[in-house]
This record gives C-alpha cells, structure tokens and sequence, in this order.
C-alpha cells in the first residue's frame, strides 16, 4: 500500500473539503466581466473568472482586462459592517472623509483596509496601519501616528493607481498588492507571471506575490466574504506566502 507523506495527504483532504463549495452574494453577474457567474466559486464569481482577471499570467506576463471602479459589483458599506467588516466600523469616519477627498467609495477603502490589516490601525510593518501602503504616499511623503493620515496615504495611493492604469480598477487592485504589467523592469521586464513570485528574484523582493489576490478581493472581500476565514476556499493557487510547499503563490 502507498503511504502518503503528511503534507500531500492534508493537500488531498483540503482539496476534498473545499470542492463544490460556494457562495452566492445576492448581487448577480456582472455582464462586463468575463466568466462571472452569480455565485462564487473557488475559481469564478460576480466580477469574473479568476483566468480572466488573471490574463496573461500562464504566458508572457500579466494582461488585465478592463473594468472601471464603477462597473465593480459590491456589498453596500452597512452589509460590510454588518457581515465581516465589523471591526472596520469604528473606523468609519476616517474612510467617509477619505472617500470624499478621492472620489472613491468608502466601502472600497474599508474592504482594502479589513483585507490588508484585518481593520487593525496599530498593525505594524514597512507599512504600517490598516492600509499597509509606504509612508512616501501620506502628506509630506512621512508616515505619521494619524489613523486619517493612514487611510488618506492607503486612498491616494488607489487613485494613484487608478489615474495611472487609465482607470483600470483590476490592474489598480492588483497594484495594490504588488502586482506588475510589462515595463516595469521586473522579471525580465514582462508582467507578473506564476512562476515569478517563487523565482530567486520574486523571493528577493520580500513575501511572493500572492496569485489568488485579484480574485479574492473581486470576488471575496467585496462581496462581504471573509477570504481569511471561513471562506479560505476561494481561489486555484493557495498561497501561504511561502515557497517551500511546492505552491506557485
């Protein structure tokens, strides 16, 4: 009999526990988005298949398609806080007055902040507070201890990204997180590719770039699914910002 080694047998039982689930949001498919399905899936969901937001990444580097910001589907603000956003509540005030100052959603700025910092202001790191974005992008390019300067620095830097991509919400999003397009002077000056984040230089630039993220914030996060937690399932690469288990991240 084959004996199977821990760590492929866990492998086998996660996958085994994670098939067939899913999850329906209630905001139906978006008709802009390629493969969106009402539901979402471990692979799919409202704003699209995770092939498609993740074009170009299997060949010659990270392609993505188009949507603008207002074309994304997404929970309300008081479903966000009601659902998984619950820590984010109390810092409501801050994301209002940031929306307003950038013209972005304040339910865009809390899903960013729950995602990259669990909505925790004392979060620590290179960049600090609940939206992890470089202190060159707060006032005076200085990181300060203001919670308002934190989420404007975390809002200027999306728009930024947003102004910068064409108004490209998928690329912005994936900016974000580090995610690059042709030009950019890293791997061999092509876009993110799977198998960039684990190579020698995607390691030498800090935790690998995580290939599930697009999808999880698209079709997780925004919908008021908790992409840490009970709703891990979703998305193909399972990352654990590591490079050691065999996954591409």
């Amino acid at each position: 009999m084959a004996i199977f080694k821990t760590a492929t047998l866990i492998a086998l039982l996660a996958a085994l526990a994670n098939a067939g689930h899913s999850a329906d949001p209630g905001v139906g498919s978006n008709p802009k988005a390629e493969g969106a399905t009402d539901k979402v899936t471990s692979k799919t969901g409202p704003n699209g298949s995770e092939d498609w937001l993740n074009t170009g990444i299997t060949g010659g580097g990270w392609k993505p398609p188009y949507l603008a910001l207002e074309d994304i589907y997404h929970i309300s603000l008081d479903t966000f806080y009601d659902g998984i956003g619950s820590p984010c509540k109390k810092y409501d005030n801050y994301f209002q007055s940031a929306g307003s100052k950038y013209s972005i959603d304040p339910v865009i700025l809390a899903v960013l902040a729950m995602q990259e910092s669990s909505c925790n202001a004392d979060a620590g790191g290179p960049t600090p507070g609940l939206m992890q974005v470089s202190c060159e992008n707060y006032p005076n390019g200085k990181c300060t201890d203001s919670i308002q300067d934190n989420v404007n620095a975390g809002a200027n830097y999306f728009h930024g990204q947003l102004k910068e991509t064409g108004g490209n919400a998928i690329q912005a999003f994936g900016r974000y997180n580090g995610w690059f397009v042709a030009g950019s002077g890293l791997n061999q000056n092509k876009g993110l590719t799977e198998d960039y984040p684990c190579s020698s230089e995607g390691r030498s630039n800090g935790e690998p770039q995580n290939l599930d993220y697009v999808h999880q914030v698209l079709n997780g996060w925004l919908l008021g699914l908790d992409v840490y937690g009970d709703d891990n399932w979703i998305g193909t690469y399972k990352c654990d910002q590591k490079c050691g288990d065999g996954s591409k991240c």
